[in-house]
């Protein structure tokens, strides 16, 4: 049996993609609540929202990556937890918008 190679990936740490992905997710929530607050509107943020939206399966291909540096038992769980509480904390405030009608 062969083995499976993502060589036209390149060989990006975990903790890094990690950091990559919960800084996309804070940067989603902050636009949701400026679209709530009325701040901004959807139709000036549209593109930031698609591409925020559209980019998870680049960011699994980099976690999937066999190439890239595994991180540590204790790093491991800090970067699970983080991207558990970052995600809560979106499903609440996309929530929130939709029940005051704002989105």
């Amino acid at each position: 049996m062969s083995e499976v190679s993502l060589s036209l990936i390149p060989p990006i740490s975990k903790k890094t993609t990690t950091a990559i992905i919960i800084a996309e997710c804070w940067v989603f929530i902050a636009l949701i609540t400026a679209d709530a607050m009325g701040v901004v509107s959807y139709g000036e943020t549209r593109y930031f929202h698609w591409i925020i939206s559209l980019s998870p399966p680049i960011w699994v291909l980099l976690m999937a990556n066999p190439n890239s540096q595994n991180l540590s038992g204790k790093d491991e769980k800090r970067a699970i937890m983080a991207m558990v509480v970052t995600f809560v904390i979106v499903i609440v405030v996309a929530l929130e918008s939709i029940l005051q009608g704002n989105i």
